[in-house]
């Protein structure tokens, strides 16, 4: 496992999605370009780029480099970038749509963005689209999960995130009200990848099943949510990883990548960082348990159900693994929150 670090501000890496055609790489002197997002500001200064040199070995030649976007009328709106996927010429963000560690959801959180994905390898202005959701794809998701058996919203989560959020809204006239209700679950997004029909796979790491597996949700319509400003969010299939988690050590998704194809690689781990008062853990401290891993699955055609999954890599002690792409040579690639840094790490398969 080759280890670089990124020197990267804010540190909160989260996600890493596979950038740019071969030809534009060669332009640059590339072989390799990701980008990943930080969710410690706001989704217009949230995106960097990581880009290896030709000929360089694995441990050696990489660089990273933000990219500050103009968001035009909605800049400054959104926080906690969480999630990052490539299709048809553009580079997606999605918010978390989750709340801080003490509650409330957040409607800052609740968006998606998209720049053009051959905009961010040059030194000209990068245009960012932002849709707003405020809570439409938290109803979205919530709606879909209707008939899932999930691990109970706890007493603390539900007045600190539910409660809390439905209050505020009401208080304030805000023009959400009622889109979150007293039977929702919060939705916390870690990651986001497009299935080979269009839809984007949603990663969750919060709400799990009853018994600890990993939920995935398909969002139907991306390309519609920009095209129309009148457009909600529409979620369809789900899907659950029945052999990843349990119910003594659940796991939530932590990040999605594939290669166009049904066939995808995830990392799975704990439900929230332990030690920062995460109000989750308060109700559920089993939910700090799981180690990180990198996982494989595929998804068939038919409209949801249970799939299986196998464990490709083991992270022992490593546990803030954020992100992971495979590329082409089939050598997956990891960014790692660690401490006052962001890591890259290479996992070679010989």
């Amino acid at each position: 496992m080759h280890a670089t670090d990124l020197h990267l501000e804010p540190n909160e890496a989260s996600d890493l999605c596979r950038v740019l055609s071969p030809d534009e790489l060669a332009r640059h002197g590339w072989d390799r370009a990701f980008v990943t997002v930080l969710d410690e500001t706001t989704a217009e200064d949230a995106l960097a780029l990581l880009v290896h040199s030709v000929g360089a070995a694995l441990d050696e030649g990489w660089s990273a480099r933000r990219i500050h976007a103009d968001a035009g009328l909605s800049a400054g709106k959104t926080e906690d970038a969480e999630a990052c996927a490539a299709r048809d010429g553009y580079v997606y963000l999605l918010g978390s749509q989750f709340g801080k560690k003490a509650g409330p959801l957040s409607a800052k959180r609740s968006w998606i963005a998209r720049v053009a994905e051959q905009s961010i390898a040059g030194d000209g202005p990068v245009s960012m689209e932002i849709v707003r959701f405020r809570f439409g794809l938290h109803r979205a998701v919530n709606d879909a999960l209707a008939d899932v058996d999930l691990l109970p919203v706890g007493r603390l989560g539900r007045q600190a995130y539910v409660e809390a959020t439905i209050a505020r809204g009401q208080l304030k006239a805000k023009s959400w009200d009622g889109t979150v209700r007293a039977t929702d679950h919060p939705i916390n997004i870690e990651a986001a990848e497009f299935r080979a029909n269009g839809n984007l796979l949603l990663g969750l790491r919060y709400p799990v099943t009853a018994d600890g597996h990993p939920v995935l949700v398909e969002l139907e319509n991306v390309g519609e949510l920009f095209d129309d400003p009148d457009a909600v969010p529409r979620c369809g299939n789900v899907w659950i990883l029945g052999d990843a988690g349990s119910v003594e050590a659940p796991v939530g998704l932590r990040a999605l990548d594939t290669r166009g194809d049904d066939v995808f690689d995830a990392v799975v781990g704990d439900l929230d960082a332990s030690g920062k008062s995460a109000t989750v853990l308060a109700d559920h401290p089993e939910g700090a348990r799981a180690d990180s891993e990198h996982i494989r699955f595929e998804l068939p055609p038919e409209a949801g159900g249970v799939v299986g999954s196998k464990v490709v890599h083991h992270f022992g002690d490593v546990r803030r693994v954020e992100g992971v792409a495979v590329d082409d040579e089939g050598h997956a690639h990891y960014v790692i929150d660690e401490e006052g840094h962001v890591a890259l790490r290479t996992l070679v398969f010989e």
